[in-house]
């Protein structure tokens, strides 16, 4: 019963973690305007996503490897956008 219990709990935050991402993919797809998202949060983010995607594996742990791994993928599009939209991506404000 713990097990099911931790997996749903996995499952959610996986859940509001991928949420998270996507009003941000949506706003700059709408917009064309990523200029207030920071590059330098979105490869940060992309590395400890992606730590956890390879702990995840070596766990054994399909929920944290998905989930993470799902992160991974949509920061990317994000910072795709980033570079796409930006007219001056690599500075910060």
């Amino acid at each position: 019963m713990v097990d099911i219990l931790l997996t749903f709990i996995g499952l959610l935050a996986t859940a509001f973690s991928v949420a998270s991402t996507l009003p941000q993919i949506r706003k700059a797809l709408k917009t064309k305007d990523t200029e207030d998202v920071s590059i330098r949060f979105l490869v940060v983010l992309i590395i400890g996503l992606s730590l956890w995607s390879i702990y995840g594996l070596g766990r054994a742990d399909i929920v944290i490897l998905v989930g993470n791994a799902i992160g991974v993928s949509l920061n990317i599009c994000m910072l795709v956008l980033k570079f796409k939209y930006s007219n001056k991506p690599l500075e910060e404000g």
